[in-house]
């Protein structure tokens, strides 16, 4: 995935496209490992995402909790 602007919901389902195609039986080794990585590096991107969310989050609740 080329490095722009991180958006969520492309990356997650992009992860959805890539998992279907691995699922399916018209894949060659070098494509699926292409992909394979890929994934990898998108679930990387998104745990990311998640983390810095959650940290916003608790970063807001500790604002509103005092």
């Amino acid at each position: 995935m080329p490095k722009q602007k991180f958006k969520f919901k492309d990356a997650f389902e992009r992860l959805e496209k890539i998992v279907s195609s691995l699922e399916g039986d018209d894949i060659d080794v070098e494509d699926a490992m292409k992909k394979y990585a890929e994934g990898l590096e998108l679930v990387k991107l998104c745990k990311q995402n998640l983390e810095e969310v959650e940290n916003k989050v608790k970063e807001i609740r500790s604002t509103y909790a005092e």
